[in-house]
């Protein structure tokens, strides 16, 4: 599809200086690095005075939330409104702050008072030693942020950051914190101790923030099973719920799902592998029956996800807006793209598509091929990439690893100049 540079390109060379700064100057500050080929810091001199000129050449002026105030008037004029909102303007999707203006979030999560460990220890230590009391502490933050070119914060980040700077700190756990069958890693969606622990932690965790003007929207929850493509199974979610015990409204409607599926005993024989001779002994199979074996098997356990998903979602929802009417719900942080079906089903319930995207290059081939479809915006709130020259143990885990921290600045700019033409990029 045809990309969309934003703006003339001046938006975007403000992002990939901050890319540029933050994947090599700004930790390069504070860590040892081993020893760059010419041709990369070639490469990255070249890019980040480039940049610096083009960024220079047109200031930005800012509003209170960092909304662009001397936007182009190819991208139209928006009225001030009470909260976060998006918009489509200049063929683009933006959020548009509280006084009307276009608004790209650069942001970081983990902003911490307390550390990784969100407890007392060495760190925090530090921290009370340094700054005293954690209001300082939080002014510093923001202002060494804003230094930096960032302009919000995300999940996992002390709520004394909420202030101060546009947020999406908010994760609901609506099923995260719903209780779970033994061994398993999944709430039941049709049960009513789902419905109890959305509307529960939605009047607990939303209510400090329903007149919250920094506050983008609602995450309703983080990186959730969908699927055998997830990080925790190798089994799809029909197969899960099969695992629930017998009395289980889950693992009921699983049953229901499957059998409307097939219509006959005979069919579901054929697409299953099963020898059944009659309904009655649908409920006898073990959860390894519906293990996918056959492309129609196949199709029978996405369609199930994709209908587990809408009962997810509706609830979620209903629990969250009874509570706060206000602000966006930006969707429930898929652990990865998660399939067309997936996001069809996404942009029925959210008004912002989520998701992490730890790999080289972000998920543009396949978004920009349902955009046509899906017009919704898209925000990839988690990902990175990890030097091995900075001297930290940090190349476990997820995000690519590259060898030194001019790479790694090239390689975040590669990332956001691809993502960011995109029209649906938010």
């Amino acid at each position: 599809m045809k990309t969309l540079k934003r703006a003339g390109g001046l938006l975007l060379a403000g992002l990939l200086l901050l890319c540029l700064a933050a994947g090599a100057f700004v930790v390069s500050r504070l860590y040892l690095f081993d020893s760059v080929d010419p041709q990369t810091q070639a490469q990255y001199d070249a890019r980040l005075e480039t940049l610096k000129k083009e960024n220079a050449a047109a200031p930005m002026e800012l509003d209170p939330y960092g909304g662009w105030v001397n936007a182009p008037e190819s991208l139209g004029q928006s009225e001030p409104g009470d909260y976060f909102r998006v918009e489509k303007r200049g063929g683009a999707w933006w959020f548009i702050t509280p006084d009307g203006h276009p608004f790209v979030s650069k942001g970081a999560t983990d902003v911490q008072w307390l550390g990784a460990t969100y407890a007392e220890g060495p760190y925090h230590d530090v921290l009370v030693q340094k700054y005293g009391a954690e209001d300082a502490w939080a002014r510093a933050q923001q202002a060494r942020l804003l230094d930096w070119g960032f302009n919000s914060v995300g999940p996992w980040s002390s709520h004394s950051m909420t202030p101060l700077m546009p947020h999406s700190i908010i994760i609901l756990d609506s099923a995260g914190l719903a209780p779970r069958h033994p061994s398993l890693r999944l709430a039941d969606y049709w049960s009513q101790e789902f419905s109890v622990n959305a509307a529960t932690v939605a009047k607990q965790r939303a209510t400090p923030y329903v007149e919250d003007k920094n506050l983008l929207g609602y995450f309703l929850d983080n990186e959730l099973i969908w699927g055998a493509d997830h990080f925790l199974t190798n089994k799809s979610l029909l197969e899960l719920y099969m695992e629930f015990p017998a009395d289980a409204p889950g693992r009921a409607e699983a049953l229901r799902f499957v059998r409307e599926a097939a219509g006959t005993v005979e069919r579901f024989n054929a697409d299953w592998g099963t020898k059944l001779s009659e309904w009655r002994e649908l409920d006898t199979l073990s959860s390894g029956n519906f293990r996918p074996k056959t492309k129609a098997a196949n199709e029978v356990a996405g369609a199930f996800a994709v209908a587990a998903f809408h009962q997810y979602a509706a609830v979620a929802i209903a629990g969250l807006r009874a509570v706060d009417p206000n602000h966006l719900i930006l969707g429930c942080r898929f652990h990865a793209y998660p399939g067309d079906a997936m996001v069809r089903a996404a942009a029925e319930h959210f008004d912002v598509i989520s998701m992490a995207a730890y790999a080289e290059t972000p998920p543009v081939k396949e978004i920009d091929a349902i955009f046509g479809e899906v017009d919704k915006p898209f925000f990839i709130e988690e990902w990175s990439f990890k030097s091995r020259g900075t001297g930290l143990l940090n190349i476990q885990m997820y995000a690519p690893v590259v060898p030194n921290l001019q790479a790694r600045a090239l390689a975040y700019v590669a990332y956001v100049e691809s993502f960011m033409r995109r029209p649906y990029a938010v």
